[in-house]
């Protein structure tokens, strides 16, 4: 009689499985953590990346908003609520904004003299009265790595300055103002052009180009310049003259 003989139980495809030995799991280890450094590093220059993109935008702002401000307000530069009109012009008094801005300069109440620095003035809405009041001696200026904006200016170096670009974000290299002729070409010499001029009088254009230069604060390396014409409104009404020096 023959011996029975039972049928091996389980799957033998299971029963042939192993674990995976040292070697194979340090390969894994080494190829996991080849693949995790190079997702780090990844990610760390995307932040990097992200940040810088984030600065370079602040400081593209910053020098737009100071842009904004000068073109602005020296576009209202010589205005006067108690201006004639054209039929009394000849026998109304002097418009007080049309005054020379330093004592000495003929320049229409605009003064461009000191380098980086602009001298006007207007009749401000909020105390307009047709008289120049002191505090209505305004100016631009570079000082300090930052533009500043000034009341009270009676001159470049005396006058109640305040920041208008953020010293902590963006260092101003470079800040200009220039009178640009008719044709907008550098005005030489330089000063208002003529836009109309009778035997006896002249009236004054003035065409000022603004440029304005500034870099990342911690990396200089980033800089951005921008560049721009102001055509002041108010023109200048000069008489007993067919010029505008």
């Amino acid at each position: 009689m023959r011996p029975h003989l039972s049928k091996p139980t389980g799957n033998p495809r299971a029963r042939g499985q192993r674990g995976l030995g040292l070697v194979e799991l340090m390969i894994s280890v080494a190829i996991g953590l080849f693949l995790l450094a190079g997702l780090t590093d990844f990610l760390g220059r995307s932040l990097t990346s992200s940040g810088q993109n984030f600065r370079d935008a602040r400081l593209t702002q910053d020098l737009n908003a100071a842009m904004e401000l000068m073109t602005r307000d020296l576009r209202r530069a010589g205005y006067s609520s108690a201006a004639q009109g054209p039929g009394t012009a000849v026998s109304a008094p002097p418009n007080p904004f049309a005054v020379e801005a330093v004592a000495g300069a003929g320049d229409g109440g605009i003064n461009l003299a000191t380098a980086g620095c602009a001298l006007y003035s207007y009749d401000v809405p909020a105390t307009e009265n047709g008289t120049r009041d002191v505090t209505e001696r305004l100016g631009f200026r570079l000082q300090g790595g930052a533009v500043q904006a000034g009341t009270s200016a009676t001159t470049c170096a005396v006058g109640n300055w305040q920041p208008v670009t953020d010293p902590t974000l963006s260092e101003i290299t470079v800040l200009t103002f220039q009178y640009l002729d008719g044709a907008g070409a550098a005005a030489a010499p330089q000063g208002p052009f003529v836009a109309a001029s009778g035997v006896t009088w002249a009236v004054c254009t003035r065409l000022i180009q603004i440029t304005l230069t500034g870099r990342l604060v911690g990396n200089p390396n980033v800089t951005r310049t921008l560049t721009q014409s102001v055509r002041v409104r108010n023109d200048w009404y000069r008489t007993g003259t067919t010029t505008c020096a």
